[in-house]
């Protein structure tokens, strides 16, 4: 273990967690607040999506930033726009944007396939932490900055439109312009991550840390820290476990934010009492 951190892909795949998975241990109570889950899942889609249509417009194959956060963040707004004058609820236009992404993701692969090897886009794609690059974590640094600024400012507002209307309302907190910004904040850190991460890990970061956190805390300042504990320990963890069994590292993340969801459940009935 000690020569494998010894190794310089080792020491930026560690400091690559360190740096993404607070970021999404932060955000992850305000998108289990407004449950926006399954808006995360379609999302890291969109993301897969916008890789092949920059591929096909003539990006870097290793780095078509543009065009996955203009889709990316399309998407999202797009999204946003179309709920706020729908009655149709959210997760079924959550599901129709899912659908249509992963329509068009495969239609685009297909043909992008044609013109490039397949697995010149599954770093890109798929992600992993021990690929990465300092661009990444340029990247990486950049987009936390970003994030602890804003929630610096509007972290209060963001829960209270989230958790109770009529609280924001007499507080006149402007619920739109809230909700346009948390959905581009987390296109940016998803399209940050995902090449870093992989799609399935950065779903899991926004979700399990704080399931995981409100199983034992009492606040909802204490559901953020511990969402942050949750994510940053998985990361690390995973990253270690992955190079001492040489098993992937995505999934190994992935199964000990599960476990630490597991352990935390006993928690919840012994709050109850």
């Amino acid at each position: 273990m000690t020569q494998a951190l010894s190794l310089d892909f080792v020491q930026r795949a560690l400091l690559a967690v360190l740096l993404a998975a607070p970021m999404l241990g932060l955000l992850s109570p305000l998108v289990l607040t407004r449950r926006l889950a399954f808006f995360s899942a379609a999302l890291g889609q969109a993301v897969l999506t916008g890789v092949s249509l920059g591929v096909l417009l003539g990006e870097p194959v290793d780095a078509p930033w543009a065009s996955v956060l203009g889709f990316s963040l399309l998407c999202g707004v797009g999204l946003v726009f179309v709920r706020r004058r729908s009655s149709l609820p959210s997760d079924t236009l959550v599901g129709v944007l899912l659908a249509f992404t992963l329509g068009l993701g495969v239609l685009l692969l297909v043909v992008v396939t044609k013109r490039f090897n397949v697995h010149q886009l599954e770093a890109v794609m798929f992600g992993s932490v021990l690929t990465v690059t300092r661009l990444d974590l340029i990247v990486l640094g950049i987009t936390l900055a970003v994030v602890l600024a804003v929630l610096a400012r509007w972290h209060n507002a963001l829960l209270i439109d989230a958790v109770d209307a009529r609280t924001a309302a007499a507080r006149r907190l402007p619920s739109a312009a809230l909700e346009y910004g948390l959905v581009a904040l987390l296109t940016l850190v998803i399209v940050a991550s995902v090449k870093v991460l992989g799609a399935l890990m950065v779903e899991a970061m926004l979700l399990v840390p704080a399931a995981a956190g409100r199983n034992v805390a009492r606040s909802v300042a204490g559901m953020t820290w511990a969402s942050v504990v949750v994510a940053t320990v998985s990361g690390v963890g995973g990253v270690l476990v992955s190079t001492r069994l040489n098993a992937p590292s995505g999934a190994a993340i992935v199964l000990l934010l599960a476990l630490c969801f597991a352990v935390t459940l006993p928690f919840v009935r012994a709050r109850r009492r």
